[in-house]
């Protein structure tokens, strides 16, 4: 017997869309295959989990799942058959309230005119074989953009995919934390569906990625690389305070550890490496002029305008 939707997302059948999309998001976090990637039977329940959200979660087919339980796909047929009418005996999710051969005529699948004459055309042998045919699968492609803040902080998607006829179909997808661009997420909510997206990180303007490391571009005065200083460093969290020493060169880089990315399958982060960008003033006063040209005077070695007028001024004294 098929096991109860309601009871598989841990939700009673009064439970509210919202109670039964909160009790989904639950399961699939805790079942979900890149968490237990080594799990078959947790593989199986997310399965599961898939099916009972993709109909308890969806109005229209949680109203004919609490109609005819587990025949809720032949809600249209047994409408129509006067099967929608009464509830009867042992209806509603689980209790198996009709019994498709006897809504078709005939006790047992070998009736004749019973369900499998209808549908299996050479009777039970005919049904037996098209049984043991292997389902055909049904694939779907897609993409996920993200954000670099919810490759931080994980995410999740609800997606519609198409199914037979006309019908759409939604699916909650999770996003692991530091998930790679180019990342691909399969899903299989069903036998007889994989669901298969291409996860695409977009661009930051404040962060390049390698992997799990971040690197930032730092712009600094010119002073502050001469005689040191301190700089603010933006992350993934905030910005920080990073003690520029002096001296320091234009493009010398600092790691600053466990500032990066989550790691995927991992608790560890990755690194956030600030590379210093020496910012030039744009313009100089006269006095700022004058004040470079003599630093850099001393700096080759040579006397400055002011000691030439020193020296200048000490011979005329001398030669009164």
């Amino acid at each position: 017997m098929a096991q109860n939707y309601y009871e598989l997302l841990g939700v009673n059948q009064s439970a509210s869309d919202k109670e039964i999309k909160t009790a989904y998001r639950r399961m699939a976090r805790k079942l979900h295959p890149d968490v237990n990637p080594d799990d078959q039977r947790a593989q199986e329940q997310f399965k599961k989990v898939n099916e009972a959200y993709e109909v308890v979660g969806d109005p229209a087919r949680r109203k004919d799942y609490d109609q005819f339980g587990d025949n809720w796909k032949h809600a249209d047929q047994m409408r129509t058959m006067g099967g929608g009418r009464s509830r009867g005996r042992g209806a509603g999710p689980g209790g198996g309230g009709f019994n498709l051969n006897d809504l078709f005529g005939g006790g047992g699948g070998q009736s004749a005119g019973g369900f499998s004459d209808m549908f299996g055309g050479a009777g039970g042998r005919a049904q037996h074989q098209q049984q043991q045919r292997p389902p055909e699968i049904i694939k779907h492609k897609g993409t996920i953009d993200v954000s670099l803040d919810e490759v931080y902080t994980g995410a999740s998607r609800r997606i519609s995919i198409g199914t037979s006829g006309t019908a759409k179909r939604n699916l909650e997808v999770d996003v692991p934390k530091g998930v790679l661009d180019g990342k691909k997420i399969r899903l299989r909510p069903d036998a007889k569906t994989e669901v298969t997206l291409t996860v695409k990180v977009r661009p930051n303007k404040r962060f390049s990625r390698e992997g799990a490391n971040l690197r930032a571009d730092i712009n600094i005065p010119l002073f502050d690389a001469i005689l040191g200083g301190e700089a603010e460093v933006p992350t993934m969290t905030g910005r920080i305070a990073l003690n520029i020493p002096a001296g320091t060169q234009n493009g010398r880089s600092f790691k600053i550890k466990g500032r990066g990315l989550p790691k995927a399958n991992s608790d560890g982060f990755g690194d956030l490496y600030a590379t210093i960008k020496v910012r030039l003033p744009d313009t100089l006063s006269d006095e700022e002029k004058r004040l470079y040209s003599q630093l850099r005077d001393i700096r080759n070695g040579r006397p400055s305008h002011d000691d030439l007028i020193d020296v200048l001024n000490h011979k005329e004294e001398s030669a009164e």
